[in-house]
């Protein structure tokens, strides 16, 4: 690829095979802060120990999907960080609609959906399907001379067979497209020189507003894309205990507020949460 081509990414490394991307670019940025810019990108073709949340792995088969790490280091308050995931999420939606011309939507707060992608329902999901995943990590406190930075972890299904598919609920870029009519089958480098574009325009509107996501109107746009508001849910949190209800609105710093049947409003800030069908599922 040409210097052109590579925009916006400041700095690219590109390997052939790794554990997890995420964990190399950590360990590097954190080693030496001043090789690993705003917009740094490692891309590996194969990645056999990557990490999803609550500890899942994520493992492709070189040339199928797209696994990336890319380093922020946004200026913008550390109090405002909690959006970053999200603004990530709308980045993958609006690259995965753009290449494909496929419907696709964020699963709060990390997932990004091809909806109506599947014939059959399943619980937790519907008939919409996992095409890509976000998992965002703040690095260790940085040296004096470097600015704070953020690890962005995504991982989209491209090219892969029913066969490669890693969950029930899961599916690719060409996939959909296919059983959609579509006939755009983007490449993986397509789709990474695309997720980067828009992070990189959504980055930059939202250190304009000096973190302030209402402000910037980026808040707004990402409610937009966000499937999971308005529809019945069930937040998995961390340390077992759920919670049941309609996701009404995210709160100032993006987490997901849950009204519940007795009309109580809670805050989710982590955990898994899936979409249900009725009042009884």
């Amino acid at each position: 690829m040409t210097a052109h081509e590579l925009r916006p990414f400041t700095h690219v490394l590109h390997v052939d095979r790794t554990g997890s991307t995420s964990t190399d670019l950590r360990e590097a940025a954190t080693a030496d802060p001043a090789a690993w810019p705003h917009l740094s990108v490692l891309v590996a073709d194969a990645q056999e120990a990557g990490r999803g949340r609550a500890g899942r792995s994520w493992v492709t088969a070189p040339g199928t999907a797209l696994t990336a790490s890319v380093l922020l280091r946004p200026r913008v308050p550390a109090g405002r960080l909690a959006w970053v995931t999200l603004l990530a999420g709308l980045a993958v939606k609006r690259a995965t609609a753009e290449l494909t011309g496929l419907p696709t939507g964020v699963k709060w707060p990390n997932d990004v959906l091809v909806l109506r992608a599947g014939d059959e329902e399943i619980d937790g999901w519907g008939t919409d399907r996992k095409v890509a995943g976000i998992l965002a990590e703040v690095l260790p406190e940085p040296h004096p001379e470097a600015e704070p930075g953020v690890v962005i972890g995504i991982g989209v299904n491209v090219a892969q067979g029913e066969a490669g598919l890693p969950v029930p609920w899961a599916t690719s870029l060409h996939l959909a497209a296919g059983r959609a009519g579509a006939a755009a089958r983007p490449t993986v480098s397509e789709v990474l020189l695309a997720c980067g574009r828009h992070l990189a325009a959504l980055v930059a509107r939202w250190e304009e507003f000096d973190g302030d996501a209402h402000a910037a109107g980026l808040a707004e746009q990402v409610r937009g894309a966000c499937v999971t508001l308005g529809r019945r849910v069930r937040a998995e949190l961390p340390g077992g205990q759920a919670v049941i209800g309609v996701a009404v609105e995210l709160d100032p710093d993006g987490h997901l507020v849950v009204r519940t049947p007795d009309g109580a409003r809670t805050t989710v800030r982590a955990g898994d949460v899936l979409h249900m069908r009725t009042a009884g599922a």
